[in-house]
């Protein structure tokens, strides 16, 4: 079974659509067309773009008619959806997370458009999952092992705070996800940081967006991901918001 992966799109959705088609996974009719695959993304639909409704729509329609024919769709959870969800949530005028979301490029139609059985859907996402003997994370960051020291762990502790209504547990989900960069060859900690998560999580390698692809290397409009730490980690963020076309990134065997 083949395994692809998607990163961040903040509302992309003529990319993603574009993306998706030429990697064969959906049709002229914009269907599900990729058979027994696993096609995940890794976090970020909404902001800083036009559609992030419509891909969180597109994403959730593939995933039942991947469901059907023996595939599976599948999506991280990432910091654009926390902010999108405690922007939905809390609802006073000029609130911190209201002034927060329209800062990092959020857009009302999104807001507007969203349905219930979309929230539901965005505050049950995973934010850790081992596949293939990867570790998928949406943040190259350490906060993490804060929340649980195994998957299960993290992502009912998480899972938890998407579903309560104490503002400062939602402020602190979102100010650990400001981190980034903990694997990466300047971090001093960088390759103990890497050994630590799988050693905690499993995999052999982690797999993760949120830090466009554009800071961390040469590359303007980065076509493949960035391969670093000796092979350990794969950045997928290929900076859909700065301009570039993205990419569909296919596991190898």
């Amino acid at each position: 079974m083949s395994v692809y992966v998607v990163g961040d799109v903040h509302g992309h959705l003529i990319k993603l659509l574009d993306l998706l088609s030429e990697s064969g996974l959906i049709d002229e009719s914009h269907h599900w067309s990729g058979g027994d695959a696993q096609l995940w993304f890794m976090g970020d639909f909404f902001d800083r773009g036009p559609h992030g409704i419509g891909v969180v729509d597109l994403v959730m329609r593939l995933q039942g008619q991947a469901d059907e024919v023996g595939g599976q769709v599948r999506a991280i959870l990432g910091n654009h959806e926390i902010l999108f969800l405690a922007a939905h949530q809390f609802t006073r005028p000029n609130n911190k997370f209201q002034i927060s979301w329209k800062r990092n490029g959020g857009q009302n139609p999104d807001m507007a458009l969203v349905t219930s059985r979309q929230i539901a859907w965005l505050r049950n996402l995973p934010a850790l999952a081992c596949v293939a003997d990867r570790l998928f994370m949406h943040a190259d960051a350490m906060f993490y092992l804060d929340y649980g020291q195994s998957i299960e762990e993290v992502n009912e502790s998480i899972r938890e705070i998407l579903r309560d209504s104490q503002s400062e547990d939602w402020d602190r989900l979102l100010d650990d996800f400001s981190q980034r960069m903990a694997f990466s060859s300047p971090h001093a900690n960088g390759f103990s940081n890497i050994t630590e998560c799988l050693g905690y999580y499993g995999g052999s390698q982690i797999v993760h967006g949120h830090t466009p692809i554009q800071y961390v290397a040469d590359a303007i409009a980065p076509k493949a991901p960035f391969i670093y730490a000796n092979g350990l980690c794969v950045n997928v963020d290929g900076g859909m918001y700065l301009g570039a076309p993205g990419f569909v990134y296919r596991l190898p065997d």
